[in-house]
């Protein structure tokens, strides 16, 4: 089934019951950025929805890719460097692809999309930013992210998962999360492009207007890749957007 069939197939279901926190009146609490050490007992204390102060950009809203899907490319629109293995497993998910096999891609087994290629689906997500953590809330398979405001992720030696541990903070107005402890049973887009455990991801997001994030994207991978890579990404804002139903089954992929 399609992207878009998908989309179309849960239309009219239930409505997911968090959007109604994107209503929360705004409480003027700063926004802390904070040491991994000192994580724990200052994000527990912290109100559960205290808002940013003005001088913070807030994130908040229903966004959604300008440009769903596709390739990744750099930030100047170049190949992005591939070392001889990434070469030949990008090679491999191609030839796969193109001969009609798309049980390759992981994603029709139902398994999480990963980073960056969430940013890239095909459906709206929720952003809710508060001053205890930063939540990522995804229609595609209802993936969710919780981010707490720390400068460092978890330890590199954490479990590997699909989404990775990831930690946010600000750099004057721009929004940075950094991510490592993925697992390798992602992929980076949907053409194939590969990684491998040792991925790092930093997620930049800057408010351009009020509709606009400007995003980029840096990839960090010794396994796959000859040097860290950027790639630029835009999100516009869905104000009339809801998140709907969507759940992978087995004969109902993503």
């Amino acid at each position: 089934m399609t992207q878009h069939n998908l989309r179309a197939s849960v239309r009219g279901r239930g409505l997911l019951t968090l959007l109604c926190l994107t209503a929360v009146p705004a409480v003027l609490v700063s926004a802390p950025v904070l040491s991994a050490a000192d994580a724990g007992a200052a994000t527990d204390t912290a109100p559960v929805f205290g808002q940013p102060d003005a001088a913070t950009p807030n994130f908040t809203g229903k966004w959604a890719n300008a440009k769903p899907g596709g390739r990744l490319l750099t930030a100047t629109g170049g190949e992005p460097p591939l070392n001889a293995a990434g070469k030949a497993e990008y090679a491999k998910h191609q030839a796969a692809l193109k001969s009609g096999d798309h049980n390759v891609d992981p994603i029709s087994s139902c398994l999480m999309h990963g980073i960056p290629r969430l940013l890239l689906a095909p459906y709206p997500f929720l952003i809710l930013q508060t001053t205890r953590n930063l939540n990522f809330v995804h229609e595609a398979n209802h993936t969710f992210r919780n981010i707490y405001w720390v400068k460092a992720p978890a330890p590199e030696d954490a479990d590997p998962t699909y989404l990775g541990n990831s930690g946010a903070h600000f750099e004057g107005k721009t929004l940075v999360i950094d991510s490592v402890g993925f697992n390798d049973q992602t992929w980076l887009d949907y053409t194939g492009l590969p990684h491998g455990e040792k991925l790092t991801v930093q997620e930049r997001y800057v408010l351009t207007d009020p509709s606009t994030i400007s995003a980029s994207v840096v990839i960090t991978d010794p396994d796959f890749y000859t040097a860290p890579w950027t790639t630029k990404i835009t999100l516009k804002r869905q104000p009339g957007m809801t998140l709907r139903e969507n759940v992978c089954l087995d004969t109902h992929k993503m």
